[in-house]
């Protein structure tokens, strides 16, 4: 069961990583790749706080 729990939070973790980056890649300097790399490996809310410090 607890695999199952792992799964979960690991597709919640990427379909965030995804939305930011396919949402704010052009509020942004950074382009959508680096976005989604940071996001997925550190935090979902860290790649939202680089969208918010790094505006074009």
């Amino acid at each position: 069961m607890e695999a199952v729990w792992i799964g979960i939070v690991f597709i919640f973790w990427y379909a965030l990583a995804l939305i930011i980056a396919e949402r704010f890649n052009e509020k942004s300097s950074l382009g959508k790749q680096w976005l989604f790399f940071i996001s997925f490996m550190f935090s979902p809310i860290v790649g939202y706080l680089l969208v918010i410090f790094t505006k074009k």
